[in-house]
């Protein structure tokens, strides 16, 4: 087809190619005291970026309701007040992952001392393990230096889907337990 303008159509131009957003995973936990870091992973071209999006926990209801002995009514009652603070926190870390995602890597890296990038290339294995019984899912990216992470509340649908991230990111480097 011919530009109508000048009647040759080499001179159209291309509009640039979109960037693909990244692919997520939210929710990732570092254990440290007294909090733990909570870290939302992006999944990039060439890179996984950890950037802390939160902190404490992402199941303070379950941990206030088995510290207080389960279905008992000041589990319950705690409990609830938990999950205010689960809500409250999902929110701020949703708004931290939002900000991060119009970054470039090196931006990710920057905006916090304990956000960090891993090239894949420099990613020897990630060992993945779970659901267990309460839900709870392990990671462990082996980069030369292990970083250890856990995720709360998770379905073996949930599971399936983040096992199916790592792979799709790092075919030939997923190790399930």
């Amino acid at each position: 087809m011919q530009n109508q303008l000048t009647g040759n159509s080499e001179n159209i131009p291309k509009p640039p190619p979109v960037p693909k957003p990244p692919t997520i995973i939210d929710g990732m936990m570092q254990p440290g005291f007294p909090t733990a870091k909570v870290f939302t992973c992006f999944f990039l071209s060439d890179c996984m970026v950890f950037v802390k999006t939160g902190s404490i926990s992402t199941d303070t209801a379950g941990s206030i309701r088995s510290f207080f002995g389960g279905y008992t009514s000041d589990a319950l009652l705690l409990g609830a007040v938990g999950g205010l603070v689960d809500d409250y926190n999902r929110q701020k870390r949703m708004k931290n992952a939002a900000r991060a995602v119009a970054w470039d890597p090196r931006q990710m890296v920057a905006a916090h001392k304990r956000n960090f990038m891993l090239p894949y290339n420099l990613i020897h294995t990630i060992e993945i393990k779970g659901p267990n019984f309460a839900g709870e899912a392990r990671v462990v990216v082996d980069a030369g230096k292990i970083y250890k992470f856990r995720l709360n509340r998770q379905s073996k649908a949930s599971f399936a889907y983040y096992e199916r991230i790592f792979n799709d990111f790092l075919p030939g480097k997923i190790k399930k337990k």
